[in-house]
């Protein structure tokens, strides 16, 4: 599952070089996070496509996550300091037990950029991933992830954020909590 992870991320970052994209890193005492994101107007010259994004991630805690999703972003006519999205994203992982999980979460967030006076640019998200169980496989029974994340553009193209995020995944004979934790991190982004 790590090499699957890795090439995702290394095909991320080809992507990375040639388009509206973000590569980001995090961490806190327990776990690291490897995060990208890519808008897929590069593969068609169709305008249609310019929200459409791709989006992978790697968590290694205990356990392995890995996430690769599909989401549309775009902002309100007249309100452009707002963006709103929602998606699929496709989560593998296993319990320590040997569970196998992998799950097809409903994803929705937001994001709004706040103006502070003098300091730099910065934005506050919301993010949610839900899977019922119709939406899981193998031993899994639901997946409910949510982030809040602030971050602010310390120098062109780089962007330093904190974050919280809470991950469960249920199995069928035991509910797990995969993640509860603060991080930070940083992203590359080009825009």
């Amino acid at each position: 599952m790590k090499k699957i992870a890795i090439l995702i991320l290394l095909i991320n970052l080809n992507i990375f070089a040639t388009t509206k994209a973000s590569f980001g890193l995090n961490v806190n005492p327990n776990d690291l996070e490897i995060e990208g994101k890519t808008s897929i107007a590069f593969a068609t010259s169709n305008l249609d496509f310019r929200n459409f994004y791709i989006d992978a991630n790697f968590i290694n805690s205990e356990e392995t996550l890995v996430g690769l999703g599909l989401f549309v972003e775009n902002s309100p006519t007249n309100y452009e300091n707002i963006a709103f999205y929602i998606g699929l994203r496709t989560i593998f992982t296993e319990h320590k037990l040997g569970s196998s999980f992998t799950a097809i979460p409903i994803m929705f967030g937001a994001k709004a950029r706040m103006y502070l006076g003098s300091l730099p640019k910065s934005n506050l998200g919301l993010k949610f991933a839900y899977a019922p169980s119709p939406l899981t496989f193998q031993d899994a029974e639901s997946y409910f992830e949510y982030r809040i994340e602030v971050d602010m553009s310390i120098i062109e193209n780089i962007n330093v954020y904190l974050g919280y995020r809470s991950i469960d995944t249920n199995y069928k004979l035991l509910d797990a909590n995969y993640n509860d934790a603060l991080y930070i991190g940083f992203k590359f982004v080009l825009e």
